[in-house]
């Protein structure tokens, strides 16, 4: 117990429990059911539909926080024998503790709050296909301190949640929302570069009207918009434009819809943008890397005069 002077009088502060063997005891068990707790409500947010999942995001978030400060509060009001420490030394030492602790997890900081940033601005969501620093690939899984990306060519990869404030963050994933009309829908979906519809006209009317039908009845419908590029050599373009053609069609009953492409650099070094839609995320996954190595296929063809 530590005794302060009070009106000539000494009053006492206790500890919240007797030994330090029942506050490790108590703390290590109510730091369990904690993280028990956490788990259960968010298997149940999972489990509630029409729970998103940047609010289960936020909720998981707040839970770990509060449950951090519940445990670091016990550490240093539950021990008996902190009490015991002279309060000149009590200052030192705590003082030399919080500067260590400063250099030794100042990385850790800037995660929690990047964290705590990434979980209010919402960038992206778990599922959603996203670029960043250069990578391509789905969210997995967002915590306080990391990303988790798996890339198309089935990596892993985890981005500090700093890295990824301070990067360049590319979302493939249209959230449409409230919409009434069709032009909405269309203006929702096109790429953000392209001023005009043409590119969208050459989709089948039908399948965009499905899918403008499915988003008016559900606005939670997430449709997933990719976009890569290739470069294509001038000698023989037109012909090899004619084979890529194919190569859409072929793929129209993989993605849904055929994609499309935009040429967005004509030169000696051509620059052809192809632009995929879908409902499916894993269709992207693992369909546009088999699209793309058709194409490189079609590039590395010798031209037949």
């Amino acid at each position: 117990m530590i005794k302060f002077p009070k009106d000539g009088r000494e009053s006492e502060i206790m500890a919240l429990f007797n030994s330090d063997l029942e506050a490790l005891i108590y703390i290590a068990l109510i730091g369990i059911a904690l993280f028990l707790c956490n788990k259960v409500i968010s298997s149940l947010l999972k489990h509630i539909k029409k729970v998103s999942v940047k609010t289960e995001n936020k909720v998981s978030f707040i839970l770990n926080l509060v449950s951090f400060i519940i445990v670091i509060y016990l550490i240093i009001e539950g021990f008996p024998s902190f009490e015991q420490i002279d309060p000149t030394y009590a200052a030192i030492l705590t003082g030399a503790i919080s500067t260590a602790l400063a250099f030794a997890s100042s990385g850790i900081f800037k995660n929690l709050i990047s964290g705590i940033v990434l979980m209010f601005i919402g960038p992206f969501d778990e599922g959603d296909i996203v670029k960043i620093k250069g990578d391509k690939g789905i969210v997995r899984q967002i915590t306080l301190s990391k990303v988790i990306l798996e890339t198309f060519d089935g990596k892993f990869i985890e981005i500090s949640n700093n890295e990824v404030i301070s990067s360049t963050i590319i979302n493939y994933t249209k959230k449409i929302g409230r919409i009434k009309t069709f032009e909405q829908f269309l203006k929702k979906i096109q790429s953000p570069q392209v001023k005009v519809m043409a590119q969208l006209n050459e989709l089948d009317d039908t399948y965009l009207r499905d899918l403008y039908q499915q988003c008016k009845k559900n606005r939670t419908t997430i449709i997933y918009k990719y976009t890569f590029r290739m470069l294509f050599p001038y000698e023989g373009f037109r012909k090899k434009l004619e084979q890529v053609q194919e190569v859409c069609f072929k793929y129209k009953s993989v993605f849904g819809a055929r994609p499309w492409f935009d040429i967005i650099n004509f030169g000696t070094k051509i620059i052809v943008k192809f632009n995929i839609i879908t409902l499916d995320s894993m269709t992207i996954l693992n369909d546009q890397p088999l699209f793309a190595h058709d194409l490189y296929r079609i590039i590395l063809q010798s031209v037949v005069k």
